[in-house]
């Protein structure tokens, strides 16, 4: 689940730990993850907009990851 929690501890993370974070939810949504380059600058702008998602922006997001979560597994 997604909350602010979940962004409290991404934003936690290391720039080696959040990139592997990310590689990894890109492979788990059928996304070639080798093919991802995530630089300090793409990792900096990441990291800005986490810190700056709003309550509404978390829960948007949460639903948009249930959603298509669901059309994965063929709901």
């Amino acid at each position: 689940m997604l909350d602010k929690r979940s962004i409290d501890m991404l934003l936690s993370l290391d720039d080696a730990k959040l990139a592997a974070v990310i590689k990894k939810l890109a492979g788990d949504a059928g996304i070639d993850s080798s093919t991802i380059n995530i630089g300090k600058e793409q990792l900096a702008g990441i990291r800005k907009a986490l810190s700056g998602a709003s309550d509404i922006d978390i829960a948007r997001a949460s639903e948009l990851l249930k959603s298509f979560q669901k059309e994965k597994n063929g709901h």
